[in-house]
């Protein structure tokens, strides 16, 4: 009686961690490996890749917030449409730039991040303001920004 259930459970992990490793949607969905900001060139300033050029680019008086986002997380991919969806509401002087959490160490040990979906206010010198672990929308960021 207690190999069955042993192996119904194996199995049932088995499923669930190979449809996350493949990137189950829903259907009608965008894979989460597709995860990118907007393309249309009004939001693209706003909502934007993380290079270290854009960063430089960014005025003094501009809020920065860094998006570490990883392609396979369910949460930063309903995040990153939200922000697409809303990037109209984004006001002309916050700037939100998407970083690879599986490819920017560099900025994840910089800035202390052990997990994705987190997102770092920083000043334009590159210095933490303040920071979010998965926040659920564009609205409730905007309104916690410094």
């Amino acid at each position: 009686m207690r190999k069955p259930v042993v192996a119904i459970v194996i199995v049932a992990l088995a499923v669930a961690v190979g449809a996350a490793a493949i990137g189950v949607v829903s259907p009608g969905s965008t894979p989460a490996s597709d995860l990118s900001p907007p393309s249309s060139s009004a939001t693209s300033s706003a909502f934007t890749k993380y290079t270290p050029e854009i960063f430089a680019s960014v005025s003094e008086t501009d809020t920065v917030v860094l998006f570490f986002h990883a392609t396979w997380c369910p949460t930063c991919k309903q995040f990153a449409d939200d922000i697409t969806a809303n990037a109209e509401r984004i006001p002309t002087d916050v700037r939100i730039l998407l970083v690879n959490f599986d490819t920017a160490t560099d900025l994840k040990q910089k800035y202390g991040v052990t997990l994705q979906h987190t997102l770092v206010q920083v000043d334009a010198a590159g210095s933490e303001s303040a920071r979010w672990i998965g926040t659920p929308t564009l609205d409730k960021l905007l309104s916690q920004l410094n």
